[in-house]
């Protein structure tokens, strides 16, 4: 895969800057079939955009069809979900290059993903239309306005199910934090968040409905009371424990990711609480988080990990899902084998998942 970025400005691009984003364009997730190369080297736009010709005509086709046949239902949690996922997304696809250049991107990726990662034509498709989709994403970006915000959200959302996908082929010899993961999810609520302004007042638009979404169960980012049975891993009584950097903002910053996480478990918990809605919590919790808590898992901080560790314990809840697979249960095995041994009583729970696959155990 060819690195691209989203514009000239270095370290970070204009508009990012300009938007308080985390920049990500400049070094989205490879696939494992990918060749590395370096992440701050840039792309001409020639190179971004395929040429005209017979055979991409039919490949698009192919792409589409495909997508709206197969990757897109594949991609809904539920038949309401289906609709958003497949009907509307085509028809706003056709109004967006951006938004376009996506669902071919993961149309492609799909492919890819059934062959366990080892369909180097559909490798070169996915690369080739994931730099194409963010190279217009980034004009769009630039440019946010009321007309193209929902193709915005959507592309974003898309960038975000290829980040989760890369989780599955991704290596873990050795073993290095999801952290691109975690920015492109970062990326997303910013852009939501700035989104927000321009769809409050039109609740029949699509973004309205993405951010509102998402905002509803931000709430539970500061709600104590939601990680009572997660207050085991805040804890600091033991000398390894007290020898990690600490101060009030670190400790926020764990405390209201097990807010989130708890919130998740006691739905799971409510047998009244519909299995999409728990769902779609699993999957915008990276969105949620804030950005420091991302900085020390990249920093690979035990406890940043642990937390994390029963994050993916949930996750692995939605295996079934293609673009979920097994990435909960390598990334709980992966953080197993490197953390030290003063930590490792803390994954008893998400250990206990990965070994029978059940969420029914307390987390304490």
């Amino acid at each position: 895969m060819t690195w691209i970025s989203c514009d000239e400005a270095k370290p970070i691009c204009s508009n990012c800057n300009r938007l308080e984003l985390e920049c990500i364009y400049d070094r989205v997730p490879q696939s494992p079939n990918s060749n590395k190369s370096s992440p701050t080297s840039s792309t001409d736009k020639s190179t971004v955009v395929l040429p005209e010709s017979e055979s991409r005509r039919r490949l698009e086709l192919r792409l589409f069809y495909q997508y709206i046949t197969d990757t897109g239902p594949s991609l809904a949690l539920d038949d309401i979900s289906a609709h958003f996922w497949v009907k509307t997304l085509c028809r706003l696809a056709l109004e967006s290059d951006a938004l376009l250049y996506s669902m071919y991107m993961i149309a492609a990726l799909h492919t890819e993903q059934r062959s366990n990662f080892t369909d180097m034509e559909a490798d070169a498709t996915c690369q080739t239309y994931v730099n194409m989709a963010i190279h217009e994403h980034h004009k769009e970006v630039a440019e946010i306005s009321a007309q193209n915000v929902e193709y915005i959200c959507l592309t974003s959302s898309m960038l975000r199910v290829h980040s989760f996908v890369q989780l599955q082929g991704r290596s873990l010899q050795p073993y290095t934090a999801p952290i691109d993961w975690l920015r492109i999810s970062n990326t997303s609520k910013i852009l939501f968040r700035s989104a927000w302004d321009l769809v409050k007042d039109k609740p029949e638009s699509v973004a309205h409905e993405m951010v509102k979404s998402v905002s509803t169960w931000l709430i539970d980012r500061e709600n104590e009371e939601l990680r009572q049975d997660l207050k085991h891993l805040l804890r600091r009584e033991e000398p390894h424990e007290l020898e990690e950097p600490w101060d009030s903002e670190t400790e926020e910053v764990y405390a209201t990711t097990l807010n989130l996480i708890g919130g998740i478990w006691r739905a799971m918990k409510d047998k009244q609480c519909p299995a999409t809605s728990i769902g779609r919590r699993v999957v915008i919790f990276p969105m949620m988080l804030r950005k420091q808590f991302a900085d020390f898992v990249e920093e690979l901080r035990p406890r940043a990990l642990v937390i994390l560790a029963h994050y993916f314990a949930l996750l692995s809840m939605l295996g079934k899902f293609w673009w979920v697979g097994d990435s909960g249960f390598r990334e709980i095995q992966a953080i197993s084998q490197i953390l030290p041994e003063h930590w490792q009583r803390l994954l008893d729970w998400p250990k206990k998942i990965l070994q029978e696959k059940d969420v029914t155990y307390t987390l304490g």
